[in-house]
């Protein structure tokens, strides 16, 4: 069969191809699609001698196999003798179409140049199964594609999906069934179609999983507490206020001689470095705040045991605090107590605010305020908003900036800036909360000078030594106050609990190995809380299709104007109303909203 007359055919990379010419140890061939090339005789597969009159050749119709093989036996039959029996002629189309036939492998077995051989009946008919099998499992998935296309699944196709759905959950990088709908393969898009076909319901959030966050709370064990002298504090009126959806109340307030109390709580008690709680902690940075869940960086029973109010007495870290005349927090008195803690809600407490002991507090705080005011600190007022799942649906709540709300939280800082005084004086070196100064800073208070001032403040940052921090308007500040849910408040706890003890204190180089892999996750965490809070924002828009509300313009950035509804503390884009002066209210109208692609649009009505 090996004739290199011009004309004869031959496969070429499974393809069929014709001789043009021959010279010396070369060939030139053209092949299926009409290109002409130079081979070596060692490339291709001698078919037939020719002529060949079309490319590809036709394939004819195979005559019934059984009696053929029937005829043949165990016989191996030179390759042109096959196709001749086989097909009854010698022509470049039986020897084409036997060629093909013999490739299949299901029937036979062999070559062009070593002849061809009929395959044992047993393995026939597993090939021809197992063929059919796959035929049967091309077509039925050809069939899913479709109802995929047409949105009529059946709950028995559900299975198929689980694919899409890793890839939603960004379990996998790769999906078939998107690639064969021509659909980019990409988590945003899975999820869409996981949606669009109702596999899915909008409660489902991908994301953190997506994120790679263990949605789990660790399950270890506590040590007990350890025995040691506590100042007995449980006559003091503690007054722990907070939302009433909060679950994890780790400071209170009080008043005594003179002195702002903050008492918060001390988990660091048994949670010591290097502890498998301590790392766990330092690894999860934080607590993950959701809609849908929190996951805690701490046990549950940590929050159990040491949440101030919780228990009938709370062990705790007192910061006793003098705040003079000019403003300036000083920290007089740091224990180790035992507290006895009333919790109050932001409404609650309201009706408290003239009263011993918020009362007095309120006032040395008036003071503490006007200190920060003086030191430059931004007050940034933008629109907040509690998200949280309630049967099925998004419930959106306003959080109001209330005088219960700015007393707590003067209360905290005041706390943390203190603390920071005390290390500076002290030399205890400590992870300090640090912001660099706005470069120039926006004028008015208005929302869109809010949202300008907001853009314009730089990251703050935790470093081990003490610095400004200009957004608080305070020389030297630490996170103090929240050891339950965030770890560089409990890595500072653990060494002020040092100090106490007269141990030897960590060095500035030994918080920064702790802290900053713990700042980085919670950074991580922090960014994450906002695509979820916006995902869900999202769902809440499309469980009311037809709103309508106002939203305010606060920026524009050439032909792009950010519009804000304040009512979701939500932001977006618009090219519909570059006139539009800042801060003018317009009213809008949902046009559609996707949670999959963290996508909404909007019409401005006139």
């Amino acid at each position: 069969m090996a004739s290199c007359q011009t004309g004869a055919l031959l496969c070429y990379h499974g393809k069929s191809a014709v001789v043009v010419s021959v010279s010396g140890d070369k060939i030139e061939i053209r092949t299926e699609g009409g290109n002409t090339k130079s081979v070596r005789p060692k490339d291709v597969e001698w078919i037939h001698p020719g002529p060949v009159r079309e490319l590809p050749p036709s394939v004819l119709e195979t005559p019934g196999l059984e009696e053929f093989l029937e005829l043949i036996g165990e016989e191996t039959l030179p390759f042109g003798e096959f196709a001749e029996l086989l097909y009854s002629a010698s022509t470049p189309a039986a020897f084409w179409s036997a060629y093909l036939l013999l490739n299949e492998g299901l029937w036979f077995t062999g070559s062009v140049g070593s002849g061809v051989k009929a395959r044992p009946r047993a393995e026939i008919d597993a090939a021809l199964n197992a063929a059919r099998e796959k035929a049967e499992s091309r077509e039925r998935y050809n069939t899913l594609l479709e109802r995929i296309r047409k949105n009529a699944l059946r709950p028995e196709d559900r299975p198929f999906l689980c694919e899409v759905e890793e890839l939603a959950r960004g379990k996998s990088q790769n999906c078939r069934i998107l690639r064969d709908l021509d659909i980019e393969a990409t988590p945003e898009k899975a999820h869409q179609l996981l949606l669009r076909l109702g596999v899915w319901s909008l409660l489902e959030d991908p994301l953190p999983v997506r994120a790679g966050m263990d949605m789990e709370n660790p399950s270890f064990e506590l040590p007990p507490p350890p025995a040691e002298e506590r100042t007995d504090w449980t006559g003091m009126v503690s007054l722990a206020i907070d939302n009433s959806f909060s679950g994890d109340p780790d400071d209170a307030v009080g008043f005594a001689d003179g002195l702002l109390w903050v008492h918060v709580a001390d988990p660091a008690s048994v949670v010591t470095s290097g502890s498998e709680a301590d790392l766990f902690a330092a690894r999860a940075g934080e607590n993950l705040y959701l809609p849908e869940k929190t996951v805690h960086m701490l046990p549950l029973s940590a929050t159990e045991r040491f949440g101030l109010g919780l228990q009938e007495t709370n062990p705790a870290i007192s910061f006793g605090i003098r705040i003079g005349d000019d403003g300036r927090p000083v920290l007089e008195k740091l224990l180790l107590s035992t507290v006895k803690v009333e919790r109050l809600t932001y409404e609650t407490a309201r009706e408290r605010m003239d009263r011993s002991p918020l009362a007095e507090i309120q006032t040395a705080l008036a003071r503490f305020r006007e200190y920060r005011l003086r030191n430059g600190a931004l007050l940034i007022r933008m629109p907040e908003v509690h998200l949280f799942l309630q049967d099925g649906n998004v419930c959106v709540e306003p959080v109001e900036l209330t005088a219960e709300r700015e007393l707590v939280a003067n209360a905290m800082l005041a706390a943390g800036a203190a603390a920071a005084d005390f290390a500076v004086e002290k030399d205890i070196p400590m992870p300090f909360a640090a912001q660099s100064p706005v470069e120039e800073r926006p004028g008015g208070d208005t929302l869109s000078a809010m949202h300008a001032l907001r853009r314009a403040c730089p990251p703050g940052c935790v470093i081990p030594t003490p610095a400004p921090h200009s957004g608080l308007g305070l020389p030297a500040y630490i996170r103090v106050t929240s050891p339950l849910r965030r770890y560089v408040d409990l890595l500072a706890h653990q060494q002020l609990r040092r100090y106490l003890r007269g141990e030897a204190l960590l060095t500035g180089g030994e918080l920064e190995e702790r802290f900053l892999s713990a700042e980085k996750e919670g950074m991580f965490r922090r960014k994450l809380e906002r695509q979820v809070n916006e995902y869900w924002t999202l769902v809440w828009l499309a469980q009311h299709p037809d709103w309508t509300g106002n939203a305010v313009a606060v920026n524009r950035a050439g032909e792009s104007t950010t519009l804000l509804i304040e009512e979701l503390a939500y932001e977006f884009k618009s090219r519909a109303c570059v006139h539009a002066a800042m801060d003018e209210v317009l009213p809008v109208r949902l046009v559609s909203v996707d949670p999959a692609m963290l996508t909404a649009h909007f019409s401005i009505l006139r």
